[in-house]
């Protein structure tokens, strides 16, 4: 495999990363992945079938399953609004579990079709800003798939010897809300935040030009898990250029395979644990039974279990690691 073939394969993992499932693919015929458990009540959960949602569904079918009976539906894209509609008159849930950020988008045009049914309570998990996300008109509560900037600094702090006190971070104006808001968080623990706005389709210019800018000025690169930064042609020409020329910082990603083996991308991303966060999705779901069906007044939660990836060969190489600093991570990609 030569270097471009390594290229496009990881700005196709970023696609992915983003989106949760095979790009394009809009999957029309109804599919179950799996129905289990027992009760009177139903939960539908929809779902692209990835390792990642595989591991969901697990913690949660395990928790939910005691209760309730949990059928999984295959839902793949935005064309997956009839495959939903089919599910939801068959099974009749009390509550439905969307997964990723097209099969919200699926569930929204379910909603917004006239032969709709009456709303149900949903649980959204395994979407990028959730908080930007409008759950109110959805009837739904969620868990963010973010893990807060400032938990993510303080594990990099724990792994690398330098100073970590100005993270800079390029983003779209559509994203200013959730970076303010990660900003002042990290103000509260002394790490400021450095912003680099581009448009709303940014080309490689911009990117390169921002990367440069905020390497002079930050100790570290967090970048966003937002399609529009990570389409396959802005990471080879654009971000993979930017961070592998000095001064090198680390990257701070949101996707695990966005730490490759293959190319110097990110360095380290903290990330929630699957199988746990389905466990807490089944969890929500019963707080939702115990009231009635009905959603909670605070509608988003945090992750309440995270897991830890580092690039070890671009740290050694680059960064200074801390004595004991391989006791605070999960995974190592060598």
């Amino acid at each position: 495999m030569n270097r471009r073939d390594v290229l496009i394969g990881l700005g196709a993992l970023a696609t992915s990363a983003c989106a949760g499932s095979r790009p394009g693919l809009e999957r029309q015929v109804y599919s179950e992945i799996q129905k289990l458990g027992r009760g009177d009540k139903t939960v539908l959960v929809c779902m692209p079938e990835t390792p990642q949602t595989r591991e969901v569904w697990q913690g949660l079918s395990d928790e939910l399953g005691q209760d309730c009976k949990v059928v999984a539906v295959r839902v793949e894209g935005r064309g997956g609004a009839n495959v939903i509609a089919q599910a939801v008159k068959l099974h009749n849930p009390a509550a439905v579990v969307l997964m990723n950020n097209p099969t919200v988008a699926a569930y929204r045009d379910y909603l917004s079709s006239a032969s709709a049914a009456p709303r149900l309570p949903a649980v959204v998990v395994m979407t990028s800003f959730l908080d930007d996300q409008q759950l109110g008109p959805l009837g739904a509560a969620g868990i963010a798939y973010e893990v807060p900037l400032i938990t993510v600094v303080t594990n990099l702090r724990k792994l690398v010897a330098s100073p970590i006190e100005r993270v800079g971070v390029v983003h779209r104006s559509s994203l200013d809300g959730f970076v303010a808001r990660e900003l002042e968080l990290a103000r509260l623990e002394h790490v400021s935040v450095v912003r680099y706005d581009v448009g709303v389709d940014p080309n490689l210019s911009e990117i390169k030009y921002a990367l440069r800018r905020l390497k002079q000025e930050v100790d570290a690169v967090w970048i966003l898990n937002d399609d529009r930064l990570l389409s396959p042609q802005l990471i080879t020409g654009g971000w993979l250029p930017g961070l592998n020329e000095r001064p090198w910082r680390p990257a701070i990603v949101g996707a695990a395979s966005l730490v490759s083996s293959s190319q110097a991308f990110g360095t380290f991303a903290v990330l929630p644990d699957h199988t746990a966060l389905g466990v807490q999705t089944a969890e929500l779901v019963l707080d939702i039974a115990d009231q009635g069906w009905k959603v909670p007044e605070a509608r988003a939660q945090l992750p309440l279990s995270t897991t830890t990836t580092v690039d070890l060969r671009q740290v050694v190489e680059r960064f200074e690691l801390r004595p004991d600093a391989l006791t605070h991570v999960d995974r190592i990609v060598e």
